[in-house]
């Protein structure tokens, strides 16, 4: 009897030993861990500015960019008025949509097309603004003596998506859009995104293309580039310490978790 009563405390002194080992080592790794999440020193500061090639001079001369003329395309929304000397045809023109004294506001269908009173249809998709007004002024000699027709696009709209702080869908009520305005609306990119990487998808009536272009450098600010396109949708990548971080985080979380529980093991073996 008395054998036993000597064997059980050595076989806690063991038990708390190895546990108090493993809770040193596991110290060890959490505090690696932790060393490596908060200073890491890896987010250079060249990274994260925009055009940081630009000389220290004051003042930097840029070449004129002419912005691109918004092109109709499939979903895009106008507004046409139209007006000329036989009052009764304008105004059963203008009041066909239910425009009133506004003029028509339509929607180019799938086909490129729209559908005007008087007119029939008529193919908007890939034109400009003067151009549709030409189209429709064209269409409309035959039912009215020196037509005048005002045509006006829809808001602006884009997406961005990825490591920007506020992603989704935005409209502007401007024709021109560059870049950097389009990141102000969505609350500028965030320590994380890849602004030399940034891609922007692009469909001009059914011509895609994806463009990378490099926020980092100055160049794009002589870029034709600079200008968005309507619809355009701005992808911005995450770096490669972002995957880094948070696998450092889930790492720290479960070492702590492991820790945790070593610990309140080594109180009640005390006890």
């Amino acid at each position: 009897m008395q054998e036993i009563n000597t064997f059980v405390p050595e076989a806690f002194n063991s038990s708390n030993t190895m546990l108090k080992k493993l809770a040193g080592v596991l110290l060890v790794i959490t505090n690696c861990i932790v060393g490596s999440i908060f200073f890491p020193g890896c987010i250079d500061t060249k990274n994260v500015t925009y055009f940081n090639n630009l000389p220290d001079s004051v003042t930097v001369a840029l070449k004129t960019l002419e912005a691109p003329r918004p092109l109709l395309q499939v979903n895009d929304m106008m507004q046409i008025q139209v007006g000329g000397e036989n009052d009764k045809t304008v105004q059963y023109i203008n009041q066909y949509f239910g425009g009133g004294a506004g003029g028509i506001t339509t929607v180019v269908d799938i086909d490129g097309n729209i559908e005007l009173p008087k007119i029939g249809s008529l193919h908007m998709a890939g034109l400009t603004r003067e151009a549709a007004r030409d189209t429709i002024t064209n269409a409309y000699k035959e039912y009215l003596l020196d037509p005048i027709v005002a045509v006006k696009f829809g808001d602006f709209k884009f997406a961005m998506l990825g490591e920007i702080k506020a992603p989704g869908y935005f409209s502007a009520t401007k024709e021109k859009l560059n870049i950097f305005e389009a990141i102000a609306m969505g609350g500028d990119m965030t320590q994380y995104a890849k602004r030399d990487m940034v891609k922007i998808i692009r469909d001009d009536n059914g011509k895609r293309s994806v463009l990378t272009i490099n926020l980092n450098d100055s160049s794009i600010l002589n870029s034709p580039d600079f200008y968005l396109h309507n619809n355009d949708i701005i992808y911005i990548e995450s770096t490669s310490i972002k995957l880094n971080t948070e696998n450092f985080t889930r790492t720290f979380a479960i070492v702590t978790s492991v820790i945790s529980i070593l610990t309140i093991l080594l109180v009640f073996i005390k006890k």
